[in-house]
């Protein structure tokens, strides 16, 4: 189902392999993104995959998608980028389907909070969920902002001190962002959930 249809009735249990626990209901075929990752990255707690149109052509150029703005500090000066057909051969369907391609997806993000995915979209991860959100939303609003100024020109970047500055600002505001975001949800929600 689409992730906005998704109830709380909805939610299953996964092992570190994206093997179902419990009940053998249908499960999304990229579930071996989140095993991996949490595999390979104890310091990872929630993950966001995404298909965001604006960082897709960071992963398919030669462009760098880089930090242009405070709020995406979290963005390093080079976002590495997963190249599927290097580990999965020229004839995929460009999706995570398992834990050999999973496993490569951790290889290939390393310590970064985000990896791009070539022709697909975007991976993100934070030490919370509503970090990783977080990170996901000004990832892509990133992306925006700095397509639109590389097409007025000469583009000037964070550098690290001041993305490394600013992510550590923006790390204690989070919940801020968080709060007005389920505000904004039809009908509220938990704001600790």
């Amino acid at each position: 189902m689409a992730p906005a249809q998704v109830t709380a009735a909805d939610i299953r249990e996964f092992d570190v392999h994206g093997q179902i626990l419990g009940d053998g209901a249908p499960v999304y075929v990229e579930r071996f993104i989140h095993a991996a990752l949490y595999r390979a990255r104890p310091d990872i707690a929630a993950i966001v995959h995404s298909h965001a149109h604006t960082l897709v052509p960071f992963g398919a150029t030669e462009q760098s998608l880089r930090p242009i703005w405070h709020m995406a500090g979290f963005i390093p000066d080079h976002v590495p980028v997963f190249e599927i057909r290097r580990f999965g051969g020229e004839e995929t369907n460009m999706l995570i389907s398992d834990n050999a391609l999973g496993d490569r997806l951790a290889d290939v993000l390393g310590d970064s909070s985000i990896v791009l995915m070539r022709g697909h979209g975007a991976t993100v991860v934070g030490e919370s969920v509503q970090q990783a959100v977080f990170r996901a939303i000004y990832a892509q609003l990133n992306a925006g902002i700095q397509l639109a100024a590389m097409q007025l020109g000469s583009v000037t970047y964070l550098n690290a001190a001041e993305a490394a500055h600013a992510d550590d600002n923006n790390s204690g505001q989070v919940m801020r962002a968080w709060n007005m975001w389920v505000e904004e949800l039809p009908g509220g929600a938990d704001r600790n959930g």
